[in-house]
């Protein structure tokens, strides 16, 4: 009998690295797969219900207790760096929260605070249909509980007496400040060694329940049918003369200098402190295409349209944009590694208007560095 995998996601993102690649036709070749999504119809061959979060106000009120007064990981250097910034400083309630709870500091661990989301997030009516209905041998999820969405799955998994999979971490969700929000699953799949001994190290993951599978979000770069344009092509198609050389500024997140630091570069060139480039934007899915809509009127700029969920042609877009590009400029994002795949440089910046960014910013970003030190 085919065993039944639940596969819960909710992040765009995550949504095209399983459900807009080969993963989920090798995973339905062996199982039966439902998708639990927030999305309508993802057109994706297997069985799809659209689901959202049933308990949303119980884990807004958690990611805050967890934040402020878990101390499990106070050894985490990106956490020591978030805990003395005017981020969290200024933030009265949270720092208040802190304080009162330094007594308690031994007993307010993920454990503790899973037991409490557990205890009051009771039982699920229309999850219990689904799983006499469907009788799952695994729960899927993208990451550890960092998104609430997977957090939830998790939690009903080990309500529910289903084991549980975290299959598609980013390479800080174990190490950056986001790993308050860790919840245990019974497995892991992660990148790396590195990864692995993070998830052992920092949050006690048993040795035996964590597998180094590798990215699948990089596997489409070593597959030859993603046939790309030639440079000259490529560049033409952008208004981007193909006889400069071209910088890629690949945005993260929301972070509000971005824009600024565009601009100095284009000041750079056009005074003639940098060589004459093609410059090439990159809005990250999250961020605000409409603020760089100024500076892509320059001569030499093309912007890209952001893209949540990625078509085959939108990644040959994006394997095309990082072959033939010849530095990577962006906010400490992923696409920094995506970069290396093609042997190319790359400059992280730092965003000095944001309250927990200073000069020892990367020194105490734990996933640039050895996660404890």
């Amino acid at each position: 009998m085919t065993k039944t995998i639940f596969l819960f996601l909710k992040n765009s993102l995550f949504i095209s690295d399983l459900l807009k690649t080969n993963y989920i036709k090798e995973l339905a070749k062996k199982y039966r797969v439902v998708v639990f999504s927030s999305v309508p119809d993802p057109k994706i061959g297997v069985e799809h219900i659209q689901w959202k979060v049933q308990n949303p106000k119980l884990f807004s009120v958690t990611k805050f207790l967890r934040t402020a007064c878990l101390h499990e990981f106070d050894d985490v250097s990106s956490l020591r760096s978030y805990y003395k910034s005017p981020a969290f400083l200024n933030f009265r309630r949270a720092k208040l929260a802190r304080l009162l709870s330094w007594p308690f500091a031994k007993l307010l661990t993920v454990n503790f605070f899973e037991k409490l989301e557990m205890f009051f997030m009771g039982r699920s009516k229309i999850f219990e249909e689904y799983c006499r209905k469907y009788k799952p041998a695994l729960i899927m999820v993208a990451t550890p509980g960092i998104q609430v969405f997977d957090a939830e799955a998790i939690l009903l998994g080990r309500k529910y007496g289903i084991p549980t999979l975290a299959t598609n971490l980013s390479w800080d969700n174990l190490t950056s400040f986001k790993c308050v929000r860790f919840r245990r699953p019974d497995y892991i799949f992660v990148w790396n060694e590195v990864l692995k001994e993070a998830a052992i190290r920092i949050h006690n993951v048993s040795p035996d329940r964590v597998f180094v599978a590798g990215s699948m979000r990089f596997d489409r770069y070593f597959d030859k049918s993603y046939q790309l344009p030639s440079r000259e092509e490529f560049l033409k198609s952008k208004g981007l003369n193909p006889k400069h050389k071209t910088i890629l500024f690949a945005t993260g997140g929301r972070s509000p200098s971005q824009r600024g630091f565009l601009e100095k570069i284009l000041d750079a060139r056009s005074r003639g402190d940098i060589e004459y480039t093609n410059i090439l934007i990159r809005p990250h899915p999250f961020d605000v295409y409409d603020n760089y809509l100024e500076a892509s009127k320059a001569p030499g700029v093309y912007l890209d349209k952001p893209v949540k969920e990625m078509s085959r042609e939108d990644f040959i877009n994006l394997k095309a944009t990082l072959a033939y590009t010849d530095l990577n400029i962006n906010y400490k994002s992923t696409i920094s590694l995506e970069s290396f795949l093609f042997d190319k440089p790359v400059i992280n910046f730092i965003d000095p208007v944001l309250p927990f960014q200073n000069n020892a910013y990367f020194d105490e970003t734990s996933y640039y560095h050895p996660p404890i030190r």
